[in-house]
């Protein structure tokens, strides 16, 4: 009797397929991210990565994954974050009021906890100097413990911290915004963005186009 394969892929089937399970793809601004890695996004405020890191929270919490916010400064809005699609009843939100600390200790034990799909550790609004001082082990381990897990760990911040503990590290520049109205009563309209990855490997800039909506407002 002879049994026969009716079905064998190519490895290199097999590695894309694995390589998209990995990936999140963010359509909108250009970006895939991957699972059991830290992104970073770093920046100046009004260009855009709050608003990649709510989509993010909206792709996953909408299919069933359980995500966490861990919000330094308290500046996290729930009913934005609802609008924009973000299913809340899928959503661990930790409040840190501003105390650097707490935020660390916070994204380790969330991490070691693991069986989130995404963790966002938002630290835009803290003390630079603050920041500075905080030693580079804690970047290193939080990889570590994410390593060969479906948990993305995506980090925001107003300038460039994880240094080479992190898989993808991106600078978000506004190139221009647009407003509606007149006076004092103007509404932003889109914004322009510019995308720089700061590993080579990523390839060139991306423009980002994000368009504010209040339809639900």
């Amino acid at each position: 009797m002879r049994a026969t394969l009716s079905l064998v892929k190519p490895l290199s089937h097999l590695k894309e397929e694995q390589r998209t399970l990995d990936e999140i793809s963010l359509e909108s601004f250009g970006l895939s991210l991957i699972r059991g890695t830290v992104s970073e996004i770093a920046g100046p405020a009004s260009t855009g990565k709050m608003s990649v890191a709510i989509a993010l929270l909206a792709q996953l919490t909408s299919v069933g994954e359980t995500c966490a916010v861990v919000d330094s400064v308290n500046g996290f809005d729930p009913v934005t974050a609802k609008l924009a699609g973000v299913e809340l009843s899928n959503l661990l939100w930790v409040r840190c009021s501003g105390d650097i600390e707490k935020s660390f200790m916070a994204a380790d034990y969330l991490l070691q906890a693991k069986g989130f799909g995404a963790m966002w550790l938002n630290l835009c609004g803290l003390p630079v100097n603050k920041l500075r001082a905080v030693p580079r082990t804690y970047w290193f381990r939080y990889r570590t413990r994410i390593k060969d897990t479906p948990t993305l760990m995506l980090v925001t911040s107003n300038e460039f911290l994880t240094g080479s503990a992190s898989q993808q590290s991106f600078v978000f520049k506004r190139e221009r915004a647009e407003w509606s109205g007149h006076g004092n009563f103007k509404l932003l309209d889109s914004l322009h963005t510019r995308i720089v990855s700061r590993k080579r490997f990523f390839g060139p800039p991306i423009e980002a186009f994000i368009k504010a909506d209040y339809t639900d407002v």
